[in-house]
């Protein structure tokens, strides 16, 4: 499978808010890294438990997600991006927004 076939079918997955496929099926156990230099509790994960444990942790604090963009993959060689938006609602009724690129390397 080529870089642009496993960002096209991830993009799509994303879009469908299939997470866990897309961890399930695209990344290493071991080795996936999941690096958030604006969160104070989600910094830097290794590994797909820890991706996990971190989603259930955020569901658990989410009322309703109130919007969610997923944008078109750019591609450069064995990495691509994707632009990402979400606005959420809290338990609490407060009201938060991420706006991100994420970014994947592709091997093997």
């Amino acid at each position: 499978m080529t870089t642009r076939q496993i960002a096209e079918n991830v993009t799509k997955l994303l879009r469908q808010g299939q997470f866990e496929t897309v961890y399930d099926d695209y990344f290493d156990t071991e080795q996936v890294r999941h690096i958030e230099p604006q969160s104070p509790f989600f910094l830097d994960l290794t590994g797909i438990k820890a991706l996990k444990e971190k989603d259930t942790q955020m569901q658990a604090n989410i009322a309703s997600v109130d919007r969610m963009e997923v944008g078109d993959p750019v591609l450069a060689k064995s990495h691509f991006a994707i632009p990402y938006k979400m606005a959420i609602t809290m338990n609490d009724g407060n009201k938060m927004e991420l706006d991100e690129i994420i970014v994947y390397e592709v091997q093997n």
